[in-house]
């Protein structure tokens, strides 16, 4: 009853009453609302967040544009990386394939201890040698390659030495298509044979010893009579075709040009006839042991000239020891030699990067692990086995096409010097070999004038002179 009189007594009320009450209940529904959003938990947009894989930098600093790249996606790497070779370890080219052992020993040292291991899929990863004694047989070789790519399963191959027998190697690597790296065959032939995974990185065999008479005319433009004594092999045969070039090229006469099959080792025929021609320049194609021989013989027989260039064997410390002052004045081309300080300076001056270790680095861990002097062959195959390297961080890959590529790519500076090459055949258009003579018993480099320590002995002691005591000391 209360109730009902209650809402009579509202119905009754003045009009202006009731909107205000209406107003008072708006505002409260208002605020009510306001408090719920504020107070509400609500769901916060997430932006995705992009994970960028870690970047890694070559100790060096890079200077051109073949950087090593960060990997976009991940790759499958293995715990260590396996390249597989053969050497002359034994037989007719051991001195050199020793040599060249120590190289790549050093390099493995470079690459796991200093570089701290092949940086790949933002991991960094050990690299493995493995080789055999291929005793400088032709045989022995295709069948050691054949087992390191389908018994050792190598990740990747490097050459032998000497054009012969990588000239046997070659086609193993092609066969099952493996990126090989040539560090030991010179031959123009190797790069001729349309094989797509050769990668050379020496000078050409016919363009090893030209040089020599550029160097010649610059400090006797009267010289005129070469003669020219060459080994039947692949390398030696295109050595000779390059002076003759050369000779034609400056104006020169060759006036005694004659061959001898490979295994002699008594010139006494030939050196007979060249010390009754009396030919102004004496210029030979050989390897360590001929060459040797072949130099101790012209000393036996009085065979003079203004200028003798022997090739391959006085780049050998040996070569002095055996022969002491009769190498005094011998001029020789070489790849590289310990004086050869090709450096990030030069790099930038080509507008190159440089990558590797320093030519000083390189020379102070050789030291230390073997106690003697690099030697051309030595920092050959070290040499090799970096630009692997560098191949492989390029394409962020193990396959052999994408590293084989890599290459293609590379135009880049080493303690070694430049490397680039002919993308279609793999020859190499870089690096350029240098030329040495012994003087005072050293060698130093004459040519060319970037990493020149000295200038040529000219014209060389005769033979007599040398038996006295006499020194090419400029």
């Amino acid at each position: 009853m209360n109730l009902l009189l209650e809402v009579k007594r509202l119905s009754t009320a003045p009009r202006s009453t009731s909107l205000i009450i209406a107003g008072i209940v708006l505002i409260l529904l208002i605020l009510i609302g306001l408090a719920y959003f504020f107070t509400t938990p609500r769901p916060i947009e997430v932006t995705p967040t992009r994970t960028i894989p870690e970047t890694t930098t070559t100790p060096t600093p890079p200077i051109g544009v073949t950087t090593t790249p960060t990997p976009l996606v991940e790759v499958k790497v293995p715990d260590k990386i396996l390249i597989g070779f053969t050497l002359p370890l034994s037989g007719t080219f051991s001195k050199e394939g020793q040599l060249a052992l120590k190289g790549a020993l050093v390099a493995v040292k470079w690459v796991n201890e200093v570089y701290g291991g092949v940086r790949i899929g933002g991991k960094r990863v050990p690299i493995e040698i493995k080789y055999y004694d291929d005793e400088s047989k032709r045989d022995l070789v295709v069948s050691l390659y054949e087992r390191l790519v389908t018994v050792d399963k190598v990740h990747f191959l490097v050459g032998t030495y000497t054009s012969t027998l990588v000239m046997a190697a070659a086609p193993v690597a092609e066969k099952y298509k493996m990126v090989f790296v040539n560090w030991g065959g010179a031959s123009d032939m190797i790069n001729r044979q349309g094989f797509r995974y050769v990668v050379t990185t020496w000078t050409q065999a016919s363009r090893y010893m030209a040089p020599v008479l550029d160097v010649l005319v610059k400090y006797d433009p009267e010289v005129k009579r070469i003669a020219l004594v060459w080994k039947e092999d692949e390398f030696n045969r295109l050595v000779a075709e390059g002076v003759r070039v050369k000779a034609r090229e400056l104006g020169l006469t060759i006036v005694y040009d004659r061959s001898f099959p490979i295994g002699t080792l008594d010139f006494t025929p030939i050196l007979v006839e060249l010390r009754a021609i009396k030919p102004d320049v004496i210029i030979t194609g050989n390897h360590f042991a001929d060459g040797l021989a072949i130099t101790k013989q012209m000393a036996d027989l009085k065979v003079n000239a203004k200028l003798i260039a022997v090739n391959v064997a006085p780049s050998v410390p040996d070569y002095y020891k055996s022969l002491g002052l009769l190498a005094e004045g011998i001029v020789f081309p070489s790849e590289w030699e310990p004086g050869v300080w090709w450096s990030p300076e030069h790099a930038r001056k080509f507008g190159l990067e440089f990558y590797g270790p320093l030519p000083q680095e390189f020379h102070i861990i050789f030291l230390g692990m073997h106690k003697e002097e690099p030697t051309e062959y030595s920092a050959s195959l070290a040499n090799a086995i970096i630009l692997l390297v560098k191949a492989i961080e390029l394409a962020q890959s193990l396959d052999q096409d994408a590293v084989r590529e890599a290459f293609n790519k590379m135009d880049i500076m080493t303690f070694f010097g430049r490397f680039k090459i002919d993308p279609a055949t793999g020859f190499q258009l870089g690096h350029i070999s240098v030329i040495g003579q012994w003087q005072d018993g050293k060698k130093v480099i004459v040519w060319p004038s970037e990493v020149a320590t000295g200038r040529l002995y000219y014209p060389v002691p005769t033979w007599e002179e040398k038996t006295a005591g006499k020194k090419a000391i400029p």
